[in-house]
């Protein structure tokens, strides 16, 4: 009988020391990215032939976001501002791509209408900066 009521008191004592174990929550409060909007008015396009490009200067774009990060752009037209297009794209009478560096974003427009070659209209550019870990 000793035996079991010794039993029984280390169960109970056990049961209530593994018990009293508080919850941890761990709040993730980091952000995978931010995003920046510029707007782009017809002037600000360079023109070469029938390709226009402009440059957009980006510090935030570090040599990080570089090396392992990711760059997503996007363009929302004055015509439709209820849309962004993920760019490449053709919208329109142009062929949208970017391409960047450190530092800076580069977004090119090829006219490819039959005629009136004119710089692309004002629209915002969506420059996304996500943040990745190096997988390799």
């Amino acid at each position: 009988m000793k035996k079991l009521l010794l039993a029984f008191a280390i169960g109970t004592a056990s049961l209530v020391g593994f018990t009293g174990c508080t919850k941890e929550y761990i709040t993730n409060n980091y952000l995978p990215g931010v995003s920046y909007v510029i707007e782009v008015a017809p002037g600000d396009w360079s023109k070469n032939g029938t390709e226009y490009s402009t440059s957009i200067n980006m510090p935030e774009l570090d040599d990080k976001y570089f090396q392992d990060g990711h760059v997503d752009v996007s363009i929302s037209m004055d015509s439709n501002p209820s849309v962004y297009e993920n760019i490449p794209a053709e919208i329109g009478n142009y062929s949208y791509s970017a391409n960047y560096g450190v530092g800076k974003v580069n977004v090119y427009a090829v006219f490819k209408g039959a005629s009136g070659v004119k710089a692309p209209e004002n629209m915002l550019v969506k420059i996304v900066l996500s943040d990745a870990e190096v997988g390799n």
